[in-house]
């Protein structure tokens, strides 16, 4: 899909809804992905689910917990601000995962396990897709500034894309090349 068709202005408010609805059914992707991996995150060795490839870098339970994190706390404040002010200055993605992603007790703390992570992304999408779904029209047409750019709402939504299958293609990177058949 060629999402760079998304950024040209459009006034026919036909070819908006269109827009909007597209979008909005880009979100959705991410829940949709997540929910396919399971099954093969499932039957990963603990090492390939809690280990990062380089320090300083995610491990795939820390992404997920990243990505539900995004959904809940940064792009819903991004949200409510260009509802709220006039021209907001946005700041950019920067939420880090919560100490303990990598727990393997399911118990020892928020969500741990694999399929509770799982089902954490898909809820905090499906939230985050219902609060923009709900938005009126003139909300996506109202401009703010992200690191220095001026962004609307469409172009908002086109970085969350993007940045959704950038991250899920990190992953599948680092899983096709890591050597699975070792414990």
């Amino acid at each position: 899909m060629d999402l760079d068709r998304y950024r040209e202005p459009l006034r026919d408010p036909a070819a908006l809804a269109e827009r909007r609805a597209a979008l909005l059914d880009q979100l959705g992707w991410l829940a949709d992905e997540v929910a396919a991996l399971a099954p093969l995150l499932a039957g990963l060795p603990a090492w390939a689910l809690e280990g990062a490839p380089l320090p300083g870098d995610r491990s795939l339970k820390e992404t997920l917990v990243y990505l539900a994190r995004l959904d809940r706390e940064v792009y819903p404040g991004w949200i409510a601000r260009l509802e709220a002010e006039e021209r907001p200055a946005l700041v950019p993605t920067g939420a880090e995962p919560e100490e303990g992603a990598n727990a393997r007790d399911p118990g020892s703390g928020p969500g741990q396990g694999l399929d509770a992570l799982v089902e954490d992304v898909r809820s905090a999408r499906a939230a985050l897709v219902a609060r923009v779904g709900a938005l009126p029209e003139e909300v996506w047409a109202r401009e703010a500034t992200l690191e220095d750019a001026p962004v609307t709402l469409y172009d908002l939504l086109l970085r969350v894309v993007r940045h959704d299958a950038d991250v899920l293609r990190a992953l599948a990177y680092r899983l096709h090349e890591a050597q699975l058949t070792g414990s």
